[in-house]
């Protein structure tokens, strides 16, 4: 059976997915991710030559796992780490592993974003979607199962975890995110959460409250208390579902989800369990004998 390999590289991780397309949809047979952090890497706009370097030596060994596993058809898309003044010396670097190199601009990670969340929430004609990732947060505006508006602004967990736990500038950025594109101003009592962060909460509240796909925003709100407030209970739910390396980055990722439902005035959220790598895959399919569109 024919194998697709793509690499998200994001400012927190760079992860490996190879695919098998099973009746129709991409079905995961391998998953693995490192911490690269090349957000870290980034000064005034230039990302430095240990952050090229890391994401090399990611890209290196990940090409040899797909020679392993025989995976013809390969892709990987860069996100916020691309977007910077240097961008060409970073994709040139990439280059050579035998690797379709795509950098995105903050438009088309949204989009594809929503592309993914199709998967999971096919019936889903009408809303507001989310991704909380690293370096970014991104917005998506749906109707008709249609993209309206798709956008992506620089402040996402990692960033986050360098500002006040309680800080404005989720707020702020959301509200600008509005008052420039107007068709994001309305409420939305249930949206859709993309990405890891998500899902990481999803797993916690999981574990505390017995919920799964679907949480309510109140549930939501008491965890994030809970974890902060460091009882036991709920900070054990975190290092059992949260991976070590991504655990300072859980309370600022939630925080912004927090602020994400108050400003849409949600009640409920519906977990995502396919985003941007899914998403992508199908766009990178279209031009060959696989197209899933």
């Amino acid at each position: 059976m024919e194998r697709f390999g793509i690499v998200d590289i994001g400012s927190n991780t760079i992860v490996l997915l190879i695919y098998e397309i099973r009746d129709g949809r991409p079905v995961t047979v391998r998953h693995i991710s490192e911490p690269a952090h090349l957000i870290d890497h980034v000064q005034e706009g230039i990302m430095d030559q240990e952050g090229i370097r890391k994401a090399q030596e990611v890209l290196q060994e990940y090409s040899r796992v797909m020679d392993e596993m025989e995976v013809r058809y390969r892709f990987a898309d860069i996100t916020e780490p691309c977007r910077i003044d240097n961008q060409d010396e970073l994709v040139n670097a990439l280059e050579g592993y035998g690797i379709e190199i795509h950098p995105l601009s903050g438009y088309e990670e949204a989009y594809y974003d929503w592309c993914g969340m199709r998967l999971s929430w096919p019936d889903l004609q009408h809303g507001i979607a989310f991704d909380v990732g690293g370096g970014s947060t991104e917005i998506i505006y749906f109707h008709n199962d249609m993209c309206v508006e798709a956008l992506s602004f620089p402040l996402g967990c990692v960033r986050l975890f360098h500002l006040p736990l309680d800080t404005e500038e989720c707020r702020k950025e959301l509200i600008k995110a509005q008052n420039d594109f107007p068709a994001l101003k309305r409420t939305c009592r249930e949206i859709v959460g993309i990405g890891g962060t998500m899902r990481a909460a999803g797993l916690v509240l999981k574990e505390l409250y017995g919920t799964d796909l679907t949480v309510s925003v109140s549930q939501l709100k008491e965890m994030f208390r809970r974890v902060r407030e460091e009882e036991p209970a709920a900070v054990a739910a975190v290092k059992n579902n949260v991976k070590k390396s991504r655990q300072p980055l859980f309370l600022p990722g939630v925080h912004m989800i927090l602020e994400i439902a108050d400003i849409y005035q949600a009640e409920t959220i519906f977990i995502s369990k396919t985003n941007i790598r899914e998403g992508f895959l199908l766009h990178c399919l279209k031009d060959t004998p696989y197209n899933l569109y």
